[in-house]
């Protein structure tokens, strides 16, 4: 992903999907380091679902700021309203798909 992204800069028409989730990263960071294939496992679960977007903090330092994301890694769950919820820390794949779950059912008829 080059050059700087923001929110509006997301085309909500290009995704089939009304959910994003945006993974913020860095090269450096070891949890992030051990999110990088559960969030490919998680991509491919909810593909129907949900659009998974890595981004890399240090790249898209506006784009971070305008989320308010203070560590990573970091995951936003938005829709083409804004942000939804999110989750900070590492966790294990059970986690994650327990927390998306209960994100997409929570927030399905809003």
């Amino acid at each position: 992903m080059k050059g700087e992204i923001n929110l509006q800069g997301l085309n909500w028409f290009e995704h089939e999907q009304t959910w994003v989730l945006l993974y913020f990263s860095t090269s450096w960071c070891a949890p992030c380091k051990t999110m990088a294939p559960i969030m490919d496992e998680v991509s491919t679960q909810f593909a129907g679902q949900l659009k998974t977007i890595k981004i890399d903090v240090d790249e898209q330092t506006k784009l971070a700021k305008q989320l308010d994301v203070r560590g990573v890694p970091t995951l936003v769950l938005l829709d083409k309203f804004g942000a939804k919820s999110r989750l900070v820390g590492g966790v294990t794949a059970t986690q994650l798909n327990h927390w998306l779950s209960l994100q997409l059912k929570r927030n399905a008829n809003h």
